[in-house]
């Protein structure tokens, strides 16, 4: 029996590999996504500025074409001067260009204003480009490694596949099916648990007890002499992993030994 398990202890080491991989394959797609979004999110931000300064910019155009209108009918207007006939329609004349002159001025005014803006949302369309475009290159250079880790990572993990399906050929199909339906309830992919020895000491004795590393659970005095022999499979009855003897049990048992003598 200390055969097989030893060959359960090669199996839970591929098995381990592959879960701790599986598990960063999985994890990958979903840090792509979320650069992706970030990626979008600061694209999008560089779009509006440039649809509010597109916006700006059609706002100050139709003011353009109203000023040049203004002033190309000012010029007209100053120009009927010689043909006024008396003071009623000199003075009419005077009302309408100080009109108009009043309305160029406050449309230069909001002209200038926008520009003002113009200006202010192209500075801040300049910088934000510079620092997102870095940014954005930043996550593409990421997702860029992310895709070739996931390549790498199903590439070993096939190869695992491999090497499991040659290690279980070796081991006895009873002993397998134990270690697979263990191995499916388990939440961290291990199906085997190392007993670890430990000495408690009270007062004038020590008292050696086997530990579950699997779950730390103190085992039962013949369950911990039935694991040591390993002459048959044994489980945790607690975290219901299939329990190993770890290192130097023997060792430690000579030193009760001699402790006693």
């Amino acid at each position: 029996m200390l055969e097989e398990l030893k060959k359960l202890v090669n199996l839970q080491n591929v098995d381990s590999e592959i879960f701790k991989l599986e598990e960063e394959l999985d994890i990958l797609p979903d840090q792509n996504d979320a650069l992706e979004k970030q990626i979008v999110e600061k694209e999008n931000k560089i779009k509006e500025l440039k649809n509010a300064i597109d916006i700006q910019v059609g706002e100050k155009e139709k003011r353009d074409e109203i000023f040049k209108k203004g002033d190309e009918k000012l010029r007209t207007i100053t120009g009927k001067q010689s043909a006024i006939r008396n003071k009623e329609e000199y003075n009419a004349l005077l009302r309408e260009i100080d009109n108009i002159k009043r309305f160029n001025r406050d449309l230069g005014d909001e002209i200038e204003e926008i520009n003002k803006e113009i200006q202010a949302k192209t500075n801040e369309l300049k910088e934000t480009e510079k620092v997102f475009n870095e940014e954005i290159k930043g996550f593409r250079t990421q997702i860029d490694l992310n895709n070739r880790r996931m390549d790498e990572l199903e590439e070993t993990i096939d190869k695992l596949y491999i090497k499991r399906d040659e290690l279980t050929k070796n081991i006895r199909p009873s002993i397998f099916n134990k270690y697979e339906r263990i191995l499916e309830k388990s939440h961290d992919g291990k199906a085997i648990a190392i007993v670890e020895y430990r000495k408690e000491k009270e007062k004038d004795s020590a008292t050696a007890y086997g530990l579950c590393l699997g779950c730390n659970m103190k085992l039962p005095p013949e369950l911990y002499n039935m694991v040591l022999r390993a002459v048959r499979i044994e489980v945790c009855p607690n975290c219901q992993c299939i329990l190993i003897p770890g290192e130097n049990h023997t060792d430690h048992s000579k030193t009760d030994s001699e402790e006693e003598k």
